[in-house]
C-alpha cells in the first residue's frame, strides 16, 4: 500500500506576518543611539551624572601674530585647576589651536566648554607623534616659559573664572621672541600630554 505525497502548502499570511516581525525586530537590535542617547545611559549605569559646562574658547598668537602651520608641533591652551592639583596633572583638560591660533574646549560635544570654576591657563607648544610615545611630547617650543601654574597663577590675565553660559572670546598673546630655554621647568609645569 503506498502513503500519498504530502504536500507543503504555505499559509501566506502567516509567512509575510512573520516577515514583518523579523524586519521590525533587526530594525529594533539595530537602531543607533544619538551621542547624548549614549552618555545618559553611561552615566545611568555607572550612577555618575553629567556636568553642566560652560564655553572657554578664544585666540592664541604669539608675538602678535598667528600661530601658523607649526609642522609637528601644536600650539596647546591647558587649564588646570590649582584646586586639584594632582586632578590637573593625570588628566587635563586641553584644547588644541588651529594654524590661525583659535581654540575651544570640548567637554562631551565639540566646543561645549568645560566645568565651570576657577583655571590657571597653561600653554605649551608640543610635538605631536603618533609612534612611539603617542600623544604630545617635549620639547616645549614656548621654552617652558608658559607651562607652569605656578608662575602662571601670578599673571592676572591668565587666572580665569569660568561661570555658566562661557566665553568665546579669550585673547591670549604669548612672549616668545628673545626668551631662553628654562632649564628645569616647575614641579607643577605640563610638559607633555598622553
Amino acid at each position: 500500500m503506498r502513503l500519498p505525497k504530502r504536500r507543503l502548502s504555505f499559509d501566506w499570511a502567516a509567512w509575510e506576518g512573520g516577515l514583518v516581525l523579523l524586519a521590525l525586530t533587526i530594525a529594533g537590535c539595530t537602531r543607533t543611539q544619538s551621542a547624548d542617547q549614549a552618555l545618559a545611559k553611561a552615566y545611568e549605569a555607572t550612577g555618575g551624572q553629567r556636568e553642566e559646562v560652560a564655553k572657554v574658547a578664544g585666540t592664541v598668537t604669539i608675538d602678535g601674530q598667528p600661530v601658523g602651520d607649526t609642522g609637528p608641533m601644536r600650539t596647546i591652551v591647558i587649564l588646570y585647576d590649582p584646586h586639584k592639583p594632582d586632578a590637573s596633572r593625570k588628566a587635563p583638560l586641553y584644547a588644541v589651536c588651529d594654524e590661525d591660533g583659535h581654540f575651544e574646549f570640548t567637554t562631551y560635544g565639540k566646543g561645549d566648554g568645560v566645568p565651570p570654576g576657577s583655571y590657571v591657563v597653561l600653554f605649551a607648544q608640543l610635538r605631536m607623534t603618533t609612534w612611539g610615545e603617542m600623544g604630545y611630547n617635549p620639547p616645549d617650543g614656548f621654552k617652558n616659559e608658559y607651562n607652569d601654574p605656578d608662575k602662571n597663577e601670578k599673571v592676572p590675565e591668565f587666572k580665569i573664572d569660568v561661570a555658566l553660559p562661557g566665553r568665546t572670546d579669550y585673547q591670549f598673546d604669548l612672549k616668545i621672541a628673545g626668551k631662553e630655554m628654562t632649564a628645569s621647568p616647575g614641579p607643577h609645569s605640563i610638559t607633555m600630554l598622553k
